[in-house]
């Protein structure tokens, strides 16, 4: 079952990875018009600034699904490292369900924000719905969600082995203040 779901959390990290790369890109080709537009024909445009904040918040929030996944978000771990194995296990997991609280709260609202409320406001130089700015924030709500899932499960599942669930392969843990 943790193999299944595991294999479920890589495939919808590759989706988030391809769309983190395509929206950089795109950001980043909207800015180069603009500064060719504002420097260079001296007539600025007033849509790539706004496409290029949109598409920053839509990359920060698609990411974040992928730093909880990589263990990348920060966290000072140097009090629990030095705990039982068992204590360390129950507060990875219950700091977990609290960000998975948090998470649930996101999505429902962010859901309500970019589609009840989204449809009936236009972004202001774009002219298209709000919806498309906001639908990021249910979907990095939910990308978080499912690899927030995924950690926990592995985590007792390395705890079980006799490994700290703060401990992650890629991450760095310094467990040991001589090796400074």
């Amino acid at each position: 079952m943790i193999m299944l779901y595991n294999r479920f959390a890589e495939n919808v990290a590759k989706v988030s990875r391809i769309v983190c790369i395509v929206s950089l890109g795109a950001m980043t080709i909207a800015i180069l018009i603009n500064v060719f537009f504002r420097y260079v024909l001296n007539d600025p445009l007033s849509w790539p600034p706004e496409f290029a904040r949109f598409t920053q918040v839509a990359v920060t929030l698609l990411a974040s699904g992928l730093a909880v996944r990589y263990g990348r978000h920060l966290g000072v771990t140097v009090i629990v490292l030095r705990l039982p194995l068992r204590l360390q296990t129950m507060i990875f997991l219950v700091n977990n369900f609290l960000i998975l609280c948090f998470l649930m709260i996101l999505l429902v609202e962010g859901y309500k924000l970019a589609f009840i409320e989204g449809p009936s406001q236009l972004a202001p130089s774009l002219r298209v719905s709000m919806m498309w700015a906001f639908v990021a924030l249910p979907v990095g709500a939910l990308l978080m969600i499912i690899h927030v899932i995924e950690v926990s499960l592995n985590a007792v599942v390395n705890a079980r082995q006799g490994h700290s669930p703060f401990i992650r392969s890629g991450s760095v843990a310094v467990t040991d203040e001589s090796e400074y």
